[in-house]
């Protein structure tokens, strides 16, 4: 059984998905950068298209993998950061300032009043505030001209006024309940909620990405998580209600076969492009009710997929052209998830949208896995695990103040603040 290390401080995450559950632990390593010793995965249950619709299904598949997570690495789950990918969430972007007193510079006491104005927003009483990402502050803004400095920490800047844009998102307080229940059944306290969207962009994207324009998809199995940034910023968020679940269904459909024969030939000899048009072979598999053994053509299968794939980007190029945010993807999409195990699924989106598409790669300089503490058969880096891996990067506090929930062996919570 692996022993603990003696920095007795640790960050949990559990990403409950449609399909799988993952849970990671990690500690800060060397340089700040945070290392993984400890890992579950399992079969997710209760879950539907991102929604939980049945607690006590999805608290014991919850259960299962905890306790897979406490043999890898001989470590209690005090509390963890959990994700969300509420069809209902709702995102909006909004300014407000704040005057400042007679000495004329900002303070940290300046900062936390124009945040705590901005989320102070009244939202539907079915709701509840989960995030709030600051974009970008803008000291003394003319009211005639709109101009001003635009910086990104103000505290020591001379201003008179300080207004803050922000990025708030709420989602349903039922969907928020409902994750909490499953958690907190198991004896684990939530410390955050966190939108699936912007977990998953965390290890993934670049600061020049985000700068110059991108769009982080993760594709999940039932859902698609959707994450846009532009100068520098987070603008948009999105949960699409279809995934690659549904591109198993079609197979399905196409050959009268079982989802599970159909997931089994996607992941086998899946692709999304027909590479070599002059080869063909025929692949055995199975129909429902029929012991008999039947073949289909490669190619078949393959066409089936790059439909499915195309249908659901066709909805990513539309719900982003109904937020005019498609013409200022310089940078294009960066595509996570387990949707994207499939062979050039990326090339088949990048010749639809005609702009760079690529499959994320984890920054290891904000992340590892610590090859002493944990054996896996799996790639714990790879796009499959983008929002697991975000959920331990994510920091609570978004607005200037770093804040990272630590969870001892007590399950004594310590807040670390750390400043820009």
């Amino acid at each position: 059984m692996a022993k603990r290390h003696s920095n007795e401080h640790y960050i949990v995450a559990i990403d409950i998905g449609s399909s799988k559950i993952v849970v990671l632990f990690a500690e800060e390593g060397a340089g700040g950068r945070l290392e993984i010793f400890g890992q579950a995965q399992g079969r997710s249950a209760g879950v539907r298209r991102g929604q939980i619709v049945d607690i006590e299904a999805t608290s014991m598949a919850v259960r299962a993998v905890a306790e897979k997570a406490y043999l890898s690495c001989n470590t209690n789950i005090g509390g963890a950061t959990i994700n969300i990918s509420d069809p209902n969430l709702r995102v909006f972007n909004l300014t407000t300032n704040t005057h400042m007193d007679n000495s004329g510079r900002v303070k940290e006491a300046d900062v936390k009043r124009v945040i705590k104005t901005a989320e102070s927003v009244k939202i539907a009483k079915a709701e509840r505030h989960i995030s709030s990402v600051t974009q970008h502050y803008i000291l003394d803004k003319d009211p005639h001209t709109g101009q001003g400095v635009v910086v990104r920490q103000p505290i020591g800047e001379e201003a008179e006024m300080l207004e803050v844009n922000m990025h708030i998102v709420v989602a349903s307080e039922q969907g928020v309940k409902n994750i909490e229940s499953s958690i907190e059944l198991n004896d684990i306290k939530v410390l955050h909620v966190v939108p699936s969207s912007m977990a998953s962009s965390e290890p993934y994207l670049t600061q020049d990405q985000k700068d110059d324009g991108v769009c982080l998809v993760d594709i999940g199995s039932g859902v698609m998580d959707l994450s846009v940034f532009k100068n520098g910023s987070i603008v948009h968020s999105e949960v699409i209600q279809r995934g690659a679940e549904s591109v198993t269904s079609d197979i399905a459909d196409a050959f009268n076969t079982t989802f599970e024969e159909a997931e089994r030939l996607k992941l086998k000899y899946g692709q999304a492009q027909i590479t070599l048009p002059g080869e063909d072979k025929l692949i055995e598999f199975q129909q429902v009710n029929d012991i008999n053994d039947y073949y289909l053509s490669h190619q078949s299968l393959i066409k089936v997929i790059e439909l499915a794939y195309l249908d659901l980007f066709k909805l990513i190029r539309n719900r982003l052209n109904n937020g005019k945010y498609y013409r200022s993807l310089k940078e294009g999409f960066v595509l996570v998830g387990g949707g994207v195990k499939i062979e050039n699924c990326d090339k088949l989106m990048s010749g639809l949208f005609k702009k760079k598409v690529r499959i994320g790669h984890v920054n290891t300089g904000l992340i590892r896995v610590n090859t002493n503490s944990v054996s896996s058969n799996d790639d714990l880096l790879a796009p499959e695990y983008a929002c697991a891996l975000g959920l331990l990067l994510f920091e609570n506090d978004e607005h200037g103040l770093k804040e990272r929930q630590s969870v001892n062996k007590a399950g004594f919570i310590k807040k670390l603040k750390l400043k820009f």
